[in-house]
């Protein structure tokens, strides 16, 4: 009786302790990878967590060929930054800041930041004939539309030596016809992973959006980390409801069919419930919370777990009806050898994900294991006391059929499959290999597409292409990047680059503002203000009020100062900070890949780094990681076996409908052109580890009848199909090759299994 309350009553207590101490997440934090290094981690870090996930961006555009209204933009701002949790929301105009930061700012310290090349430039400008050039842009400015600018900036700065930079700063980015369309960034304060805050803060812009437009003449489109992270959470909690209702509706209908018991069926999926809420428990206390995705794959394991009391369940409801009869205990007893094998081969499987090198399955093959063993365990020592033997045994219609056909024909069967294996071996060494990581994410195409298009419109910068520069200090980061700079003009020259997005002319190292300071002030002769004085006269300027040059030499501008500016949003997603590290990401236009990174092969403190090539890299390694993962499980459980059956050949016939399974599947796509990534290695291997159970059942008979053995065979094959299969259901692509693959194999492997294993009761029998 205690037993039965504690079995019973287990599920609400765990489930009470999952409501109360589980973290569920949903981002896709987790299963990004941060990279080889500690540049890339970092940089992951920041697309997940910095301003780089917390900002929006926006793009306004008209449903007709009627220019944007200017007031219903400003109006639309305005209602954007009332939103709560959003800190900020601005126009992406480059010239406009730049323009403010060059009056309260840059003017100051203009004797610092004004050249990377101060001694080619100073001397190209205090020739004579510089001197005379630049009296006349400087008059032509003040009688420029932007004398209001200039003005002020000249009276500090006759030179102009603040506008150095900044003269070709306005190239580097597209002019923007706001008759066309208008682009806006919106800056949030929670992280863009936290898919919660996010969610209401897109409803909320939207719904802002709504009420200003109300007559219908906008559209508003958005893209951004956030977009990204809340479209993904949509998509896995969806799947998870899909498979969560399809996979349940299925097995419940598969077991009252099988065993026409509801209440052997409540036993059955009370032990399941203690199965999956004991599995999130011990990952979350291991991981500090669970992730969807986990539930979503783990939600497999149903089909797995319920194997063991399925097996139980079977042989103890068959058992001969005249005395004695058999207590469930000493018939569960019995078939435990060949459970307990069965367990530890799927193990091998599951293990697999989480040294896979994908770091999300590393939760998937926690959950697993310990699930797993739970099943196990409460299989063996709870489910005997608490079986009720049924008169109606289990009858799957056609099993007996099949085993006789199996080894009237097994000749032929085995000719066919020697066809088969001459025939797959050219399809298997003409495999496909997937090489675009972006492949296994069609489901999200259309926020790539729209990404494009509005990132196409702000610059010319190639999304996911930097020169990472790094630094122990952010001093030593803008050095570098100083050098970086000179290689890159290099490489314009050669035309292997169209352009770049550094940090100057907002930022230099002090020690290059000092020099620049230095070598201004060694140009600030007499002669030299002469001959600026006569050049100023010439144009007819006033030497009283321009002819001076008192030059201020202030303190270098530091990142700090900077950052208490509007300049900040310019710079803050550039540069990157950490106690011991800061990297600055010079973006890119377009280039030529492959001399950009030749470029910087031998540098130790820049590289080229491309978003898209990393992911693709990854995808290689992981694929050659699964290659190796599939032989080597392949190899382990074989040895466990040899250490079983001590019989080469007993072992052989016992795991080849597994293989042949996952061989079959294999040519099959290989025929059809399908490409092969690292996720449908892991399933092959997840059939092996699977089917090789019914090699073990089928091989070892301990029931002592083949036909109850292969009854209790076809369910447990057909709850993991179902299992598997309801994966088909969600919109994941690497849920759905998990699916086809596993469901497949499982049914192609118990088929499989009367054909190659040579049975006579009672072929196997331990020595005690």
């Amino acid at each position: 009786m205690l037993l039965r309350i504690l079995f019973y009553g287990l599920p609400l207590l765990l489930a009470a302790l999952t409501y109360h101490e589980v973290s569920f997440k949903t981002d896709l934090s987790t299963f990004i990878v941060s990279g080889k290094n500690a540049d890339e981690a970092l940089l992951a870090h920041s697309m997940q967590s910095g301003n780089l996930s917390r900002r929006y961006l926006i793009a306004i555009t008209p449903n007709t060929n009627q220019p944007l209204e200017p007031q219903f933009i400003q109006q639309l701002i305005v209602q954007l930054k009332s939103i709560d949790n959003v800190t900020d929301v601005w126009r992406p105009d480059q010239k406009k800041q730049a323009l403010n930061a060059l009056q309260t700012l840059y003017v100051n310290h203009a004797s610092s930041i004004y050249s990377l090349h101060p001694e080619e430039d100073l001397n190209t400008l205090f020739s004579t004939h510089g001197l005379q050039q630049k009296a006349h842009f400087l008059k032509q400015a003040l009688l420029s539309p932007q004398a209001a600018l200039i003005k002020p900036i000249a009276l500090r700065d006759p030179l102009l030596l603040t506008l150095n930079g900044f003269q070709s700063l306005a190239k580097k980015f597209k002019s923007q016809p706001t008759t066309n369309y208008q682009n806006l960034i919106l800056e949030t304060r929670p992280s863009g992973m936290d898919t919660s805050a996010q969610q209401t803060i897109q409803q909320a812009i939207l719904a802002r959006f709504k009420a200003l437009n109300h007559n219908l003449h906008y559209q508003l489109e958005m893209t951004g980390v956030p977009v990204f992270a809340v479209a993904t959470q949509r998509l896995i909690q969806g799947d998870i409801i899909k498979i969560s209702i399809v996979s349940s509706l299925a097995l419940i209908l598969l077991f009252l069919w099988a065993f026409r018991s509801l209440f052997q069926m409540f036993q059955v999926f009370t032990l399941l419930a203690i199965v999956i809420l004991s599995a999130i428990l011990i990952t979350a206390s291991i991981f500090g919370y669970i992730h969807g995705m986990t539930i979503a794959i783990g939600a497999t394991l149903v089909g797995i777990c319920i194997d063991y009391p399925i097996h139980a369940l079977v042989h103890t409801q068959q058992t001969p009806q005249q005395p004695p009869q058999q207590p469930p205990q000493t018939i569960i007893a019995r078939i435990w050898p060949s459970m307990l094998l069965g367990g530890v081969t799927t193990l091998i499987g599951y293990l697999a994900l989480g040294i896979s090198g994908y770091p999300g399955f590393q939760q998937v093959a926690v959950f697993a294991a310990s699930g797993i063993v739970i099943a196990l365990l409460i299989t063996r020592f709870m489910l005997p006391a608490l079986v009720i033997q049924s008169s109606q045994p289990v009858r799957i219609i056609g099993i007996q059929h099949w085993i006789h056909l199996c080894q009237r024909y097994r000749k032929i069967g085995w000719v066919m499959i020697a066809v088969f294996l001459l025939a797959a071996s050219w399809p298997l060494s003409h495999l496909h290999w997937m090489q675009d990581m972006q492949q296994l994410t069609p489901e999200l195409d259309y926020l790539k597409q729209q990404d494009r298009r509005i990132r196409s419109r702000m610059t010319s910068i190639e999304p996911g292409r930097f020169i990472l520069v790094s630094g122990d200090t952010t001093e030593l980061a803008l050095r570098h990047a100083e050098q970086v700079y000179q290689r890159l003009d290099q490489l314009k020259q050669q035309q292997a680059l169209t352009e770049y997005f550094g940090l100057f002319p907002w930022l230099l190292s002090s020690q290059q503002q000092r020099l620049n300071q230095k070598i201004l002030k060694a140009k600030l002769t007499p002669t030299n203000i002469k001959h600026w004085q006569e050049a100023l006269q010439q144009e007819g300027l006033s030497v009283i009020k321009l002819g001076h040059l008192n030059y201020p030499f202030n303190p270098p501008l530091t990142l700090d100062v900077i950052f208490k500016t509007p300049v900040k949003h310019l710079l803050d997603s550039r540069i990157m900070q950490q106690a011991d590290k800061t990297i600055i990401l010079i973006g890119l236009s377009q280039h030529r890949p492959e001399i950009i990174r030749q470029a910087f092969s031998d540098w130790s403190n820049a590289r080229y780094f491309s978003q898209r090539d990393l992911l693709n890299a990854m995808l290689n390694e992981y694929t050659q990681t699964a290659k190796k993962l599939l032989l080597a499980g392949v190899g382990l459980i074989m040895l466990l076996m040899l250490h079983r059956y001590r019989s080469l050949t007993t072992t052989v016939s016992t795991l080849l409908p597994a293989v042949l399974a996952a061989l079959f599947i294999l040519s099959s796509w290989a025929i059809a052109g399908v490409a092969i990534s690292f996720l449908h290695l892991v399933a092959f291997l997840l059939v092996v580890a699977i089917c090789v159970d019914y090699g073990i059942f089928y091989q070892e008979n301990r029931g002592g009848n083949i036909l109850v053995t292969y009854q209790a065979m076809a369910v447990s094959m057909l709850t993991s199909a179902l299992a598997f299969g309801s994966l088909l259901a969600a919109e994941s692509t690497s849920l759905k090759i998990l699916a086809s693959v596993v469901s497949l194999g499982v049914l192609i492997g118990f088929m499989l299994c009367p054909l190659i294993i040579q049975h006579s009761e009672n072929a196997y029998k331990p020595k005690n």
